[in-house]
């Protein structure tokens, strides 16, 4: 089975820094996310916040169907190696995904959070998707995941036919 996956921050993504209550989806967020995950049944989430160590998994879970999230999309959370190393973290999980579900293939996945250092030294820029930390997932960063997950993906190869097309057309 292919899977598009989306590792997911909490803190300043669906929890923007406006919000009241610190321990609370906000609701426009919430709207956005769930646009993502209605735009393809292949797209599944893995928790990447700190959120994911500083809770226990069905705590998460509550507050996702609190707010009327598929928990069935949940699959995963990465790996605790240190604080500030997300990117690594997020590559762990990426490199021993095929061990631990060999019959699933990972298709493409995107990185949504608030915080782009830890994560651009180690995740290529094309995946990672920044919310600003004061209004979280908004309706533009939301379209451009749909548009990436939508995007076909690039053959192996283009052929000589193909190329020689190309270049007679222009």
């Amino acid at each position: 089975m292919l899977l598009d996956v989306i590792f997911l921050d909490i803190d300043g993504v669906l929890n923007p820094v406006q919000t009241k209550h610190p321990y609370v989806f906000a609701p426009d967020c919430v709207q956005q996310l769930r646009r993502i995950l209605n735009a393809s049944p292949q797209i599944h989430v893995v928790m990447s916040t700190s959120w994911r160590t500083g809770f226990p998994f069905f705590a998460l879970g509550w507050l996702w169907r609190q707010n009327e999230l598929p928990l069935q999309r949940v699959i995963a959370r990465t790996p605790d190696i240190q604080l500030e190393r997300r990117g690594e973290e997020i590559r762990k999980w990426l490199d021993d995904a095929p061990k631990l579900a060999p019959q699933h293939k990972i298709r493409r996945y995107v990185v949504l959070d608030d915080e782009l250092e830890p994560i651009l030294a180690v995740i290529p820029g094309k995946a990672v998707f920044i919310c600003d930390p004061c209004h979280g997932l908004t309706s533009d960063v939301a379209d451009r995941v749909i548009r990436h997950f939508a995007f076909p993906e690039p053959s192996a190869k283009p052929s000589k036919q193909r190329k020689t097309a190309k270049l007679t057309q222009n």
